[in-house]
């Protein structure tokens, strides 16, 4: 690093899907189900540092014969999830 250069330090930022849907529902905050996961992380970075990528771990909502709405809008979230730059989706066994 060369004399007055700014340290960056680089971020990588990792979600809970489970924890944070289930934390979301307990307070009442249906409003935010459809965070943006990249901007969110963006908010919470103190300054010098830069996100350089999104580690999202879930997990498909099985089917239990009455829930396919629930199936298709979660479907329709991690859809929109995969089109954010950096951002990866990990999937656990349900």
């Amino acid at each position: 690093m060369l004399a007055g250069e700014a340290r960056v330090t680089r971020v990588i930022a990792y979600i809970d899907g489970f924890n944070l849907y289930f934390g979301l529902k307990h307070k009442g905050w249906k409003r935010y189900y459809w965070l943006d996961l990249v901007s969110l992380a963006t908010d919470l970075l103190k300054p010098g540092q830069i996100l350089i990528e999104t580690h999202y771990f879930t997990a498909r909502i099985r089917n239990a014969g009455n829930n396919h709405a629930d199936m298709q809008r979660q479907a329709d979230y991690l859809d929109a999830l995969a089109t954010l730059d950096d951002f990866h989706i990990h999937y656990g066994i349900t």
